[in-house]
């Protein structure tokens, strides 16, 4: 699989907003040549930190128990327990790209861990990474559907996707199902409320209405129960986070 040949990078701190939120110290650095890559460190709190869906995997390292875990692509939000105080460093791969049978979680971990400095990390782990082997080999008809869906926003459906590549619609489900792990058309709606984050971060008191209709959202109901269903909250419960305190 060649890295580079993937079209949709892990977005900076827009992707993951409540975590940049509400962790503790959050910084990050994208990395983009030759392969896209984001990394970000932050400190543990008491309180359960968010995660919502990306479409990305991430690798979390903790520094207290030098252990590593894998967030896969989910299709709903979760809440992580991080140790209070605990020092985390993260890589979000670029979508598509997911661990093979080579990838040692703890040869990362402990790898990583050996140094102190972010940048430092940073660098150890660019140098130890080799996506030939540590990442599955992507198929150029996955590369392809992976590739339109984050260039409609998600839009495109399943019928379109098959009629493009000349396959059925079957074929299409199991191909895409058996490399992310979830369906082509769960995963066009990430996509899509990805989309609207990042939208809705750049211009909070933008109406939603103009939003909804560009993204193909159905109506405001259609919206609010899929924007519910990623982050466990509302639009407005959601971007009042964001606001400056009256």
């Amino acid at each position: 699989m060649s890295i580079d040949m993937l079209t949709l990078p892990p977005n900076p701190g827009s992707s993951q907003p409540l975590l940049s939120l509400y962790a503790k110290h959050y910084h990050e650095f994208l990395y983009t040549q030759p392969q896209s890559l984001l990394f970000y460190e932050f400190y543990g709190t008491e309180e359960p930190i968010t995660f919502i869906p990306t479409g990305c995997m991430d690798l979390l390292i903790e520094e207290l128990s030098a252990t590593g875990r894998f967030f896969v692509p989910d299709a709903t939000y979760k809440n992580i327990s991080c140790t209070s105080g605990s020092r985390y460093f993260g890589i979000r791969f670029s979508s598509g790209v997911l661990p093979s049978r080579h990838f040692s979680t703890e040869y990362f971990a402990y790898g990583v861990l050996k140094f102190s400095s972010f940048q430092d990390r940073i660098s150890w782990f660019l140098t130890n990474y080799q996506p030939e082997k540590h990442a599955m080999p992507l198929s150029a008809p996955v590369h392809y559907m992976l590739e339109q869906i984050f260039l409609t926003n998600g839009a495109i459906s399943i019928h379109e996707l098959a009629k493009s590549l000349n396959y059925s619609e079957r074929q299409i489900h199991r191909l895409f199902l058996g490399h992310m792990g979830l369906n082509p058309k769960h995963y066009s709606r990430i996509i899509r409320f990805q989309a609207a984050i990042i939208q809705m971060l750049q211009a909070p008191k933008k109406n939603n209405a103009k939003l909804i209709k560009y993204l193909g959202y159905s109506d405001q109901a259609h919206f609010q129960r899929e924007f519910k269903e990623f982050t466990g909250m509302t639009p407005r419960q959601f971007i009042n986070l964001f606001q400056p305190p009256l």
